[in-house]
């Protein structure tokens, strides 16, 4: 037993619904209408119908009759006068040949003139008519209807190439086509093309199956599903294989989607509705739920044995004895020491540096747990992985040395989904390895077949345990920050649920090679009692790391030099005096970035007098509305908060569209900034010239001329001045210091090291992609691209959660990039923050934070990736302030060791008495917040309000019905809300920190009026579907306040609203029952949409990478 199954990506992880809801951007997310409107076509509508299609567009309906070229040609070219016809087609000299030819001698004419037709839409409507005038059935059988949602598959075959049809038609293969359409349906065209065949009648017999495909309808299928048959039946043939992606290059996307959609089926019942809201009408529901009795704290863990048919759909035993024995597990002797107090079932954190081979440690650990455990009972393991890459990386790290001895399951959320859910294949496997997301759903589920509990699992292995801190990090800027305060969230939420869990709790093991000291001034008092807080969040009463076998460690394990070039003039002491600093500044004139930093002050200028007339409505305090120096780094966070401010809290109008476009147009000038601190100017300029010149002209007036108001702001300020630079793509840019620095230790490196393996860390996707073109461009090492080679020198290598609208890269695409740098074939690598963690990076020597650096766990973590001997790892920093982070980073890193080496002094009683002491700290802290909502809730007892739409007052529900979820999340827990709100699938459907977002929520109106105003999302909780309802969507009313009528309308926040007002509950597992049946009854066709867009979703999130074709990693052969 033990080969993983094939798991995907999650998709982004944001906090807060709100907040992510005004941070979507609609080119990030490959939503549902991707899947349908993939077909939206210009000049093809199918919407429009078949009949009017052909009727109206000349070019596909000459596409169209190509189809029926043998009929065509067997109609009206019977005799050599009928090629006359078409004189018109032929030059004077074409034609005194064709009157000479004899009438046997047609053949070759016939082809030539069937191309020329073939160019003149107009033409061929006249040979269809002459046919059609001998063979009264053809027309008819070209104009045979095709059903709207079949067409709107079958016009992709005709669009991007004026002959695509024709070009597939000449390569198809149809026998292994038929033989694949196995449905009864397709019997009488499968026995026509065979037929056709056995007379060699080859392309005719492709022509009649795709004529005649789109227009079968399979029983009880979507028309549609004709498509998705014959892309399968391509893939799956060796001569058929490039036609799907001729057709449509991200065919494997769509069909994974329409097979969750297939998966997933359609009520029986469409359209069924609640005839009360009373929870009593609620029972009916084939979903099975969750009771009390399944839920007890002394149940066993349940023995995967019961569950081996579930592992035997994934994997049959034939193909698992074929497997290879699993290889063993030789440990160092620093390694047995790591393990030591793991394998006695204490519970404790592995602190071991990276490179030092953890996940052999893990694998080792879990292995005699299953062991010793088995022995007694039923064992099994879940390891928690913080990011997808990892999921895959270390299930097949497992695996290797598990493989036919346990079974393995890998849970990230984008597997395919079984009839029976994804509890039972969890339950078969011995050890799976999940994202907390997917893990904290399946334990919370209210659903029967897709509920977990702690008794069913003896072990939880917390790779990258770190991310159990609970210190936030807030000072890292955008997106990437709340990936990681999610991250935190969901381990908090996970080990919350397991301290107030009262049966046997499984033993606990995290890994990492950097403990938290916590944010503020470091001194060991503080970090010492931050590391407690981590051991008490994970009950580890025992800290593991290398004493006893420092030297092996060290004979292995090999750390970089460490050097700093620091690239400005400042005052910054210099303790660390190993360090060489080379004083340098940024260029005293350059015309580029001083114009770009004036075209800044010039918005800033107008934007001044909105952003005071609005600051009290916006809530915004003076130095909320004050730019900061172009400089500082903190200036795109400031522009993104007050973006949010005013999209959240400014009602719609011609000022608020121009404040959100100026403070866009902002961010862009910044972005240039920084691009020309550390590039060419070349690359700032084509990037903001761009930037501008795509973005899309609004249909509104106001709007348009703000726009066109902005992009003369830049002709003015910068095009008209730099123009050239847009093609002075050869700059070397060694103008500027940083970058001459640069050059100088890439071609020493590879001067004295021609083998070498870089790494550069930078801060943006964009900027690794512009860097890593510039360095091949700039020819730094060996010469750049090398004759005969397919590769870059340098490659950039990008994260997989797409978490910006730049670009990303797929798992499969990281682990390709990995091996080829490993191998010598790609030198450098010019990263983002994801080959920090975990990533089997092992090859290089040569370590670059380029103008970036983080924290101290990032420190630790990239000097980390250079495991080879006389490895180095540099900081080549240009702010003042990066230096003074990284020296920094490197005090704490040696108070960690401080830190450390002071709790190896502790007995293991001392250890675990101080992590009680920790943990009754944290009990108590929990309780006083309790107490505090027990005195709040008392205080507001009694008190009852309406809460309505804000537009049309129209009830959604009491306030008694609100219930607070995930600490983010209001929703409404009132059966009968579904009648009152208009429900839709959500255009950017992902994955949020612990739900998925999968709808929209509209308000119906009264029932005089309809109204259509959003008023939250719809979200996939637990197994149920929930609205939110977002504060700025109501109003409040208090039916006993007749003096001013009850309407309270200057509430835009929850926090607010339940802090004065009414006070609102958290969900309960029974508030998700009843909501899960309610949608059921009220509408099983909802159920079953939101239910496939939340599998979409994590499908999405599997394949996005895909989608952007600038992300892909490509492979040229040079000129």
């Amino acid at each position: 037993m033990g080969v993983e199954r094939v798991i995907g990506q999650k998709g982004r992880e944001e906090s807060g619904s709100d907040l992510l809801e005004a941070e979507v951007s609609s080119e990030e997310e490959l939503d549902l209408a991707q899947l349908d409107d993939a077909i939206s076509i210009e000049g093809l509508d199918w919407k429009i119908g078949f009949q009017k299609l052909i009727s109206t567009n000349d070019k596909f309906r000459a596409a169209h009759y190509r189809l029926y070229k043998r009929e065509l040609i067997d109609a009206a070219f019977r005799r050599r006068e009928d090629l006359l016809a078409f004189s018109d087609c032929f030059d004077e000299q074409e034609r005194s040949r064709l009157k000479a030819l004899n009438e046997e001698n047609l053949d070759e004419p016939i082809e030539t003139l069937w191309d020329l037709i073939c160019e003149d839409p107009k033409q061929m409507d006249k040979l269809m008519n002459i046919a059609n005038e001998r063979n009264k059935e053809l027309l008819k059988r070209a104009l045979q209807d095709i059903p709207a949602e079949a067409l709107k598959y079958y016009v992709m075959l005709f669009v991007n190439e004026p002959t695509k049809m024709d070009m597939i038609v000449k390569t198809l293969e149809p026998v292994p086509i038929i033989s694949r359409l196995k449905y009864a349906e397709y019997a009488s065209i499968v026995r026509k093309v065979e037929e056709m065949m056995s007379r060699q009648l080859y392309e005719q017999a492709s022509c009649d199956l795709m004529r005649t495909m789109p227009r079968i309808v399979r029983t009880g299928c979507d028309p549609s599903e004709w498509f998705f048959d014959f892309l399968e039946a391509c893939s799956h043939d060796a001569a058929n294989r490039t036609i799907p992606e001729f057709i449509d290059r991200d065919y494997k996307i769509h069909i994974k989607l329409h097979n969750v959609k297939r998966r997933m089926g359609e009520p029986a019942s469409k359209g069924a509705r609640m005839g009360s809201a009373d929870a009593e009408n609620l029972t009916a529901t084939p979903l099975p739920t969750v009771d009390a009795s399944d839920e007890s704290p002394n149940r066993a863990c349940r023995a995967q044995d019961d569950y081996k048919n579930y592992r035997r759909k994934t994997f049959s035993d034939e193909r698992i004895a074929a497997l290879p024995d699993p290889e063993p597990i030789q440990l160092r002797p620093y390694q047995e020491e790591l393990v030591e107090t793991a394998i006695r079932g204490v519970n404790t954190i592995i602190c071991a540096p990276t490179g030092s081979g953890k996940t052999i440690v893990a694998t080792y650990v879990i292995r005699n747990h299953l062991q010793e455990k088995k022995k007694k009972g039923a064992a099994r393991v879940a390891m928690l992985v913080p990011t997808v890459p990892l999921v895959e990386q270390q299930t097949k790290a497992l695996n290797q040395y598990l493989r036919k001895v346990y079974w393995l399951e890998g849970m990230s959320g984008s597997e395919h989904v079984d009839d029976d859910g994804r509890a039972p294949f969890v339950l078969a496997s011995d050890v799976t390895v999940f994202t907390p997301q997917v893990f904290i759903n399946l334990l919370k589920s209210v659903r029967k077949d897709d509920r977990l509990y702690f008794n069913d699992f003896t072990m939880f292995v917390f790779d990258e345990c770190h991310h159990c801190d609970g210190d936030h990090p807030y000072n890292e800027e955008g997106i990437v920050a709340l990936v990681r305060v999610g991250l935190t969230f969901k381990c908090s939420v996970l080990m919350r649920m397991l301290h107030d869990f009262t049966g046997p709790k499984p033993q606990v093991v995290g890994l990492t090679a950097s403990l938290p000291l916590g944010s503020g001034r470091a001194n060991v008092e503080a970090a010492l009692d931050h590391m407690m807080d981590l051991c008490a969040k994970l009950s580890a009463h025992s800290i593991s790391t290398v004493r006893k076998h420092l030297q092996n460690l060290q004979e292995h394990v090999t750390p970089p030099i460490d050097g700093l070039l620091a690239l400005f003039k400042n005052s910054w002491n210099d303790f660390f005096l190993e360090f060489k600093v080379l004083n340098a500044q940024r260029p005293k004139l350059d015309p580029f970035v001083m114009a770009v930093s004036n075209a800044m002050l010039k918005i800033e200028s107008s934007l001044r007098k909105p952003l005071n007339e609005f600051s009290e409505e916006l809530q915004l305090r003076p130095d909320e509305v004050r730019f900061p120096n172009h400089r500082e780094a903190r200036y795109e966070s400031f522009i993104g908060s007050l973006k949010y401010r005013i999209q959240t809290d400014m009602k719609s109008g011609s000022v608020k569209y121009q404040l959100l476009k100026s403070l866009e147009h902002l961010r862009y000038y910044f972005r240039t900034l920084a691009l020309a601190d550390v590039l060419p100017n070349h690359y700032a300029y084509v990037y903001l010239s761009n930037t501008i010149d795509k973005e899309p002209v609004p249909k509104d007036t106001t709007a348009a001329n703000l726009q066109m108001q902005l992009r003369r702001h830049f002709q003015k300020y910068i095009q008209n001045e730099f123009r050239h630079l847009e093609t002075n793509e050869d700059d070397s840019g060694e103008e500027k210091e940083i970058i001459q620095r640069l050059h100088k230790i890439l071609r020493e490196q590879y001067r004295d090291e021609p083998f070498s393996r870089t790494i550069i860390f930078v801060t943006t996707r964009m900027l690794a992609e512009k860097l890593c073109d510039h360095l091949n461009t700039c020819r730094i090492v060996d010469g750049g691209r090398r004759p005969g080679l397919r590769y870059d020198d340098a490659s950039r290598f990008l994260g997989s959660n797409q978490s910006s609208s730049l670009s990303g890269q797929a798992a499969a695409d990281q682990r390709l990039m990995i091996e080829d740098f490993n191998a010598g074939l790609r030198k450098i690598l010019v990263a983002t923050s994801v080959a920090e963690e975990g990533l089997d990076i092992s090859a290089c020597n040569l370590i670059i934070k380029y103008n970036n650096t983080g924290s101290e766990r990032t420190l630790i973590q990239r000097r980390g990736r250079a495991r080879a001997k006389n490895s180095r790892s540099i900081l080549l920093a240009l702010d003042g302030s990066i230096e003074k982070r990284e020296l920094e980073n490197i005090q704490k890193e040696e108070l960690m060791r401080l830190c450390l080496k002071h709790i190896q002094t502790k007995s293991e009683k001392q250890m675990r008495e101080l992590v009680e002491k920790k943990i009754k700290e944290q009990r108590m802290m929990r309780e006083s917040e309790l107490k505090q909502d027990r005195e709040r809730r008392k205080q507001l007892q009694g008190r009852s309000y309406d809460i309505c739409c804000h537009l049309c007052n129209a009830f959604i529900c009491k306030s008694s019905d609100m219930r607070i979820a995930c600490e983010s999340h209001y929703v409404c827990c009132d059966p009968g809300i579904w009648e009152r709100l208009e429900s839709r699938v959500h255009e950017n459907s992902k994955s949020l920190v612990i739900a998925t977002l999968v709808g929209k929520a509209y308000c119906k109106g009264t029932g005089a009026q309809e109204c259509r105003e959003p008023l939250g999302s719809i979200v996939r909780l637990y197994g149920a579907f929930l609205p939110t309802i977002t504060a700025k969507s109501i109003v409040v009313i208090d039916k006993n306040d007749t003096e001013n009528m009850g309407r309270v309308r200057d509430e835009k926040k929850w926090d607010t609203i339940s802090r004065e007002k009414f006070f609102i509950e958290p969900i309960t597992e029974n508030d998700l029952k009843l909501m899960l049946k309610a949608l059921w009854t009220y509408s099983k066709e909802s159920h079953y949409k939101f239910e496939t867009e939340a599998q979409m979703v994590a499908e999405r999130a599997l394949e996005k990478m895909k989608m952007k074709r600038k992300c892909k990693i490509k492979y040229e052969n040079d000129d």
